[in-house]
């Protein structure tokens, strides 16, 4: 079968092209003139069914808009749902199962939330036929001898309650009305009185998550709800959706690969291309489903959905260190809340983490590193070149090639800077402006431009917020070769304990208390400042013999018990 999309965001026709992919068609010329055509918005379309897959307009098209994707014809009889013609579309279907946690890992634009919204009832399966409205028994029909016949059958019946915690969500009124009593204890006591209108990101993820929570439902279905947490928050939140939802039915889609294996008892993986077509795998255990994930082959189905494995790397503090930067002891005051800092020393090549709750200063740290905020001593000057990253990216009406140059003239020239384009996919987002950027387009976007100022040390807030475990890995990948290559310093602050694990060799880890106090503590190796976190809050965790990925032990287990007598929280 033949799969073709028009992506209409980028489509200019016919403002601006006088539709040059029908003019280069094979199939028009010969007079099938209904090959590629004009829709009623004026945006070209393409009747897949007589496309011959010559690929002539995917290499013309000035926009890059069309993708011309051949697949196995009996993927037909797979095909769930599509939103239009010429647009995303996926095969097979997540499948809830009574009882048990499923989570569903992939890139983003891979059908992740479309999937959920089909096992909500915010969609209906179209199986490809996207002008036709199928009855809830017509659908249940195609499912038959499906695993997931039975819940759609009681779905649709109407003996199903869903709650559901959408990617993007909206809160309205004071904290205590949306939430009722915080009978689950999620919600600080000082938040309760408070118009939604003014919590931050982190703190209106909670109140959203304590809302599902507190729902009266069947089934729970939580899309990203790690966004913005702080690695405090994330372990609490899933102690707490382990304990409220025990034996209900909970579907989970998230990218912190450590909290989704310890939430959930089954994995459902999505391939295929992203924002083109999604792919969903059958199901299999937890462990089993990540550990597939990152190795990139589909075993049972014999399917190879990445050309490579995806390894997870311990870093080692560096034997050789040459002393590189300094600071002082330094304090901050902002309101009432005040940051102290004792002095630093980084080494050539180093990579320091910085782990801590929300709240507790450090982006005001790196900021004042920076030399953007005042300090009880002026604005820092440490006599270095800096190159940062805020947490917040602003979205400017600018092409993304404008940014690029004002950067770095010669970008396009420079073979290590486009082998870093090439890698976090900005090689495609050249021609798009800025505004109109996804999530985890804009975050790569910063990463790139942050690493292409000329500077003795690179400051990163949060750079794996928005992006999907893949391009996690490879930011990791592509900050630490970068520092280590070119002899530099970087200070990454994050709550992904696997992206600062497999990226920083060394750490901080900040105490104190949020929104009054935050002290900073030694610099010693990230592992040393990972068991000394995970101790705080009581949780152990020991790497997977296999992967190698950090994974939390179950409370109460016999790991749990023995990594606690040995003090060791964080172990192999």
């Amino acid at each position: 079968m033949r799969v073709a999309v028009i992506k209409e965001s980028q489509c200019e026709a016919p403002e601006s092209c006088d539709y040059i992919c029908a003019k280069v068609c094979p199939r028009v010329r010969e007079g099938f003139k209904e090959t590629v055509y004009a829709k009623e918005n004026g945006k070209a379309a393409i009747t897949e069914s007589l496309c011959i897959s010559c690929g002539i307009c995917v290499k013309r098209c000035p926009f890059d808009a069309i993708r011309i994707i051949n697949m196995p014809d009996e993927m037909a009889k797979d095909l769930i749902f599509q939103y239009n013609v010429n647009t995303f579309r996926t095969f097979n279907i997540a499948t809830p199962i009574e009882g048990s946690v499923v989570g569903l890992i992939g890139r983003n634009g891979i059908g992740k939330t479309t999937n959920i919204r089909l096992v909500s009832d915010e969609l209906k399966p179209n199986f490809g036929h996207y002008e036709k409205a199928y009855t809830d028994s017509e659908i249940i029909k195609e499912f038959r001898g499906k695993d997931i016949q039975p819940y759609l059958t009681k779905l649709y019946g109407k003996n199903l309650a869903v709650a559901k915690k959408e990617q993007d969500f909206a809160l309205n009124g004071k904290v205590r009305d949306i939430i009722g009593e915080n009978r689950y204890g999620l919600i600080r006591a000082n938040m309760m009185d408070r118009n939604s209108q003014t919590l931050s990101g982190g703190e209106a993820q909670m109140v959203a998550i304590a809302k599902v929570l507190d729902s009266d439902a069947d089934v729970y279905i939580f899309d990203e709800p790690m966004n913005y947490l702080d690695v405090n928050n994330r372990i609490n939140v899933s102690k707490k959706i382990k304990e409220v939802l025990k034996d209900k039915t909970v579907m989970i889609v998230e990218h912190d690969l450590i909290m989704l294996d310890y939430l959930t008892d089954f994995i459902q993986i999505l391939y295929g291309s992203d924002s083109n077509y999604g792919i969903a795998s059958h199901i299999m255990p937890t462990r089993n489903g990540i550990n597939t994930y990152l190795s990139g082959y589909l075993p049972t189905e014999n399917v190879r959905f990445r050309d490579y494995e995806i390894r997870i790397k311990k870093n080692i503090p560096p034997s050789n260190i040459v002393p590189y930067i300094s600071w002082p002891e330094f304090e901050v005051g902002i309101g009432e809340f005040k940051l102290s800092v004792g002095g630093g020393q980084l080494y050539e090549g180093d990579v320091i983490g910085v782990i801590g709750e929300n709240g507790i200063g450090k982006s005001t740290f790196i900021k004042a590193l920076a030399g953007l905020i005042e300090t009880n001593a002026g604005k820092l000057d440490l006599g270095i070149k800096i190159s940062y990253k805020p947490q917040m990216v602003e979205r400017v009406d600018r092409p993304v090639s404008d940014v690029l140059a004002d950067v770095y003239p010669e970008y396009q020239s420079d073979e290590i800077t486009r082998g870093i384009m090439n890698k976090l996919g900005v090689n495609k987002l050249v021609n798009k402006n800025i505004k109109n950027l996804s999530g985890g387009e804009l975050q790569k976007l910063a990463i790139l431009v942050t690493l292409m100022n000329k500077a003795d040390i690179y400051l990163f807030d949060e750079p794996s917020a928005n992006l999907d475990i893949e391009d996690r890995l490879e930011a990791m990948g592509i900050i630490s070769s970068f520092i280590n290559a070119n002899k530099k310093c970087a200070i990454v602050v994050d709550h992904d304990l696997m992206f600062l694990d497999s990226t920083c060799q060394k750490s901080m880890l900040f105490s104190g208390e949020s929104g009054r106090m935050g002290l900073t503590e030694n610099i010693v190796g990230t592992e040393d400042a990972i068991n000394e976190f995970l101790k705080r809050v009581d949780v152990t965790m020991r790497r997977d013999k296999d992967s190698r990925r950090p994974r939390i032990n179950q409370p109460g287990s016999r790991l749990d018990a023995e990594q606690k007598a040995e003090g060791k929280y964080f172990a192999e």
